[in-house]
């Protein structure tokens, strides 16, 4: 069951590898994804901003992660990390 709490965060795992982090606003829309499987025109990790993939991204598409995204990324991965290991 999904919960529907207000600016909440999703990570996708398929089998044993993270493939996004998903951010939803107060609306319940998704505001961005940072993808951490593909690559984007040679960028391994990278973010499409919109509801839709990719609607508010610039013409270049996806953009590199900020700062607050990297931190997201390492604690997401340490944790998914901690847990594989148990």
């Amino acid at each position: 069951m999904e919960t529907m709490t207000s600016g909440r965060v999703y990570v996708t795992v398929g089998g044993d590898e993270l493939q996004s982090i998903t951010y939803f606003d107060k609306e319940n829309k998704r505001v961005k994804q940072i993808n951490l499987d593909h690559t984007h025109k040679g960028m391994k990790l990278h973010t499409h901003h919109g509801y839709f993939h990719n609607e508010n991204d610039s013409l270049k598409g996806a953009s590199k992660l900020s700062k607050e995204e990297k931190a997201m990324v390492e604690r997401i991965t340490k944790l998914w990390d901690n847990k594989k290991s148990k």
